[in-house]
């Protein structure tokens, strides 16, 4: 996969666990009866698709990953992991989106959730991705 869409790939599932995750918070909170109204203003929106982005940016740090040791692997997978938190605390800070330590325990948790949620649907979409190939490499041979 080229590294533009797999940035935009990145971006959209990235975003889409997060607005995902944000609706079942919040649908869990109304059935309840925490009593707390959840706004959504204008440019919620807009930050949570730009983080996405952001945080698809380090994920050209795992390209060629068959090509690496172990060592280099978990190195990497490492960086990755905190550069996608310090992407998603930075901009929750920025654009208030906790004010206390409950609202950032909220956010690294949806933060926690949304990584392990991209990682097995890119796994997923690389197997796919992979077994079309092969069918097509296949119906190649066969017709030769």
């Amino acid at each position: 996969m080229s590294a533009a869409r797999k940035v935009f790939v990145q971006s959209m599932m990235i975003s889409t666990g997060i607005l995902f995750l944000n609706g079942i918070l919040a649908m869990a909170d109304h059935f309840l009866g925490k009593g707390e109204e959840i706004v959504i203003r204008w440019y919620h929106p807009m930050t949570i698709i730009l983080t996405g982005f952001l945080c698809a940016l380090p994920t050209l740090l795992l390209r060629n990953r068959d090509q690496w040791d172990r060592k280099t692997f978990w190195c990497r997978i490492i960086l990755h992991g905190l550069a996608l938190y310090a992407v998603v605390i930075g901009m929750g800070w920025l654009l208030n989106w906790y004010s206390d330590v409950e609202g950032f325990a909220g956010v690294s948790m949806v933060f926690f959730l949304v990584y392990a949620f991209v990682w097995i649907a890119s796994h997923w979409l690389d197997k796919r991705d992979e077994k079309s190939i092969n069918q097509a490499l296949e119906h190649i041979r066969d017709r030769e």
